[in-house]
Formats: structure tokens, C-alpha cells, sequence
């Protein structure tokens, strides 16, 4: 029994990554799929004939834990496990892939990806894009080496709701309600039904 590793999945082991950009203290990440469905009636007949599926729709939500960016420069002392001395935080602001140098990745302020941030401005959230929520597990697969194991992916997100909270006890909260068309498991990935606008 000592040698048995742990296998279920846990919040405590669990990290979400917001179109490329690891969330630190991420939790309580929460999706729904829901298929309507409706029951057709006939002239004649007083039960329907069939169940048939309108829409599909997924929507959810998560809340992360803030911390100070460019934590050295800022207050001095140790940043937290698993944050760069120089991140620009992990506010919905730097949502984003990070740009590139050639060689470097450059910790820009929002990136050049997803761009989330847009979501919640009303001067860009018209023409702002969509990003991809990834949930992912660290483990070894064997001495020394580090992989990663994806869970669950949420594909074509938009923010709907985003709330701030602190109080004198508990650290600075963010929480987001968003919709998105997609979700993949572990090895089926949601396809499109038909052809549409977004696929011209």
C-alpha cells in the first residue's frame, strides 16, 4: 500500500490555465453543460412521440486568489511558491499568452492572446476575443520528471459576471461567471454540429 500514488483529482493538486497563462491560487472552478430538450405534440396524440435536443450551452464559474504584482519591487521579501519575483499578478488584466522575444517569454500586461481583460471593458468588450480555460494536474512520471496531465478543457469563453471581495480575515477574491460553446474531457473533444458563421 506505501507504494500506491494518489489518483483522485483534488483542488489542492488541480491548476487552471486561462489561454496559456497559469492562474495561481485558482479555485473553485465550477461548468455546466446543459442540452435543452423539448417534447414535440401532434394533433391527435396527448403524449409526445419524442425527446428531441434543442441547444447546447455551457456556463460556469471560478474565483482565484489575488496577489500583489511585481511582488519584490512592490513590498520587499519572498513572493509566493510558484510566482515569478517580476509576474504582473494574476488579475483578469493579464489574461493572455505572453509575447516573445525570440528567445524570452516577456511578462507583458495582458499578452497578445485571449486579451480576457477586454471582457470587462466597455470601450473593447464589442470586438474583444474568446479564451480557453484549461485545467491541469502536475505529476511524475517518473523520478525527477515533471509532466502535465490535462483534465478538462473549456473552449470559446466569454465573461458574463466578474465580482470583487475582501474583508479583514480573507485574502482580496475575484470571481467570474462566463459562457463558453465547448467542453473536452479526458478524451472526447465537442465538435460543432453544422456549419455556421463561425466556421466560414
Amino acid at each position: 500500500m506505501s507504494g500506491l500514488k494518489p489518483f483522485f483529482i483534488t483542488g489542492d493538486k488541480v491548476r487552471i490555465r486561462i489561454d496559456g497563462k497559469t492562474v495561481a491560487f485558482a479555485t473553485d472552478l465550477m461548468c455546466s453543460v446543459q442540452i435543452l430538450h423539448q417534447t414535440p405534440h401532434v394533433l391527435g396524440i396527448y403524449e409526445g412521440s419524442s425527446v428531441e435536443p434543442l441547444s447546447y450551452n455551457v456556463t460556469g464559474s471560478f474565483s482565484i486568489m489575488r496577489y500583489v504584482h511585481n511582488a519584490i519591487a512592490n513590498i520587499g521579501g519572498d513572493v509566493p511558491n510558484g510566482v515569478s519575483p517580476s509576474d504582473v499578478g494574476n488579475s483578469s488584466a493579464t489574461w493572455g499568452s505572453d509575447t516573445h522575444n525570440g528567445t524570452n517569454v516577456l511578462p507583458t500586461l495582458g499578452g497578445s492572446g485571449g486579451r480576457a481583460f477586454e471582457a470587462l471593458n466597455p470601450a473593447t468588450y464589442s470586438q474583444g476575443t474568446t479564451f480557453d480555460i484549461e485545467v491541469y494536474q502536475k505529476f511524475e512520471s517518473s523520478p525527477g520528471a515533471e509532466d502535465v496531465l490535462g483534465i478538462i478543457k473549456i473552449r470559446s469563453v466569454r465573461i458574463t459576471k466578474a465580482d470583487f471581495s475582501v474583508s479583514k480575515k480573507q485574502p482580496g477574491m475575484d470571481k467570474f461567471e462566463f459562457v463558453a460553446l465547448y467542453v473536452d474531457g479526458d478524451l472526447s473533444q465537442a465538435q460543432a454540429s453544422g456549419v455556421g458563421q463561425q466556421n466560414t
